[in-house]
């Protein structure tokens, strides 16, 4: 059998194999098997690596909008378990780690961050089951007083007043559609109202904890029995964080999200999906 993987002689070009060549010669559509016989870069790259997605400049670094996703189909045995997003500078490096199964559909998340003022360069790491990790970055500028990082724990006496509401799911294609279909991929939508603080202070030019963090530290997503997957979020959680995951929809099965904070305390919102 021939190794695909193994480079052939010039001298043994066959007429097949002559024509791959000049196809490649003229576009980029020649078959993934035969780019890969005549050591082309293999289109495993094109599947692993994340799409990495910020804007390229803000004055608000209390909210930047992250979205990260893989184009890797998510089968039991070869999908991609994690994405992780990181910014090496700030003083909170972390901005989310994001466990996946199955079930997601799709290893994608939207979510906002904390980024200090100045340029910046965010890296997402996917990791595959069966071919490592894969990475990406994207460049973001937060203008110079809109960092926001710094930002003190809420005092108790205002958490007992208007700081923190249950979580709410909403189904963008439900609300534009009124239906969805069995084994499809949608959007699902988590907004809560929670404070995110870092308990971090700038003095002298340097940041300083000041006070314990306080932030919603997990997200669990459970389809029916099944849990979907885990996000871990760290005090780089921006206020108020609206939540974006996918998930492939299976008949009779309710969504159901479970958010933790760092004071254990816990919320749950749960949205049944009609399917047709």
């Amino acid at each position: 059998m021939m190794n695909l993987d193994a480079a052939p002689s010039p001298l043994a070009v066959s007429r097949r194999g002559f024509l791959a060549l000049a196809a490649a010669a003229a576009g980029p559509t020649v078959d993934p098997v035969i780019r890969r016989a005549w050591g082309y870069a293999s289109t495993l790259d094109g599947l692993h690596r994340p799409r990495l997605r910020v804007p390229p400049a803000t004055s608000n670094g209390a909210r930047v909008p992250v979205t990260v996703e893989v184009a890797h189909p998510m089968d039991r045995d070869h999908r991609v378990t994690v994405l992780e997003v990181v910014n090496p500078r700030d003083p909170v490096p972390v901005k989310g780690r994001f466990h996946f199964t199955p079930a997601s559909g799709r290893a994608y998340v939207a979510f906002q961050v904390r980024l200090d003022e100045g340029p910046s360069t965010l890296t997402a790491t996917a990791e595959c089951s069966r071919h490592g990790r894969s990475t990406a970055t994207a460049s973001v500028t937060i203008a110079e007083g809109g960092g926001g990082c710094a930002g003190g724990a809420p005092r108790a006496a205002q958490l007992e007043d208007d700081e923190i509401r249950p979580p709410v799911i909403r189904i963008p294609q439900l609300v534009a559609e009124g239906w969805i279909r069995a084994d499809e991929i949608i959007d699902v939508q988590v907004k809560i109202k929670h404070p995110n603080r870092t308990g971090l202070v700038v003095r002298d030019g340097r940041f300083v904890q000041d006070s314990e963090p306080f932030h919603l530290n997990e997200m669990e997503v459970f389809y029916g029995a099944e849990v979907v997957s885990r996000f871990v979020l760290s005090a780089a959680l921006s206020d108020n964080p609206l939540i974006t995951f996918k998930l492939r929809t299976r008949p009779g099965a309710t969504v159901r999200v479970r958010l933790t904070n760092t004071r254990a305390q816990r919320f749950e919102a749960t949205h049944q999906i009609p399917l047709v």
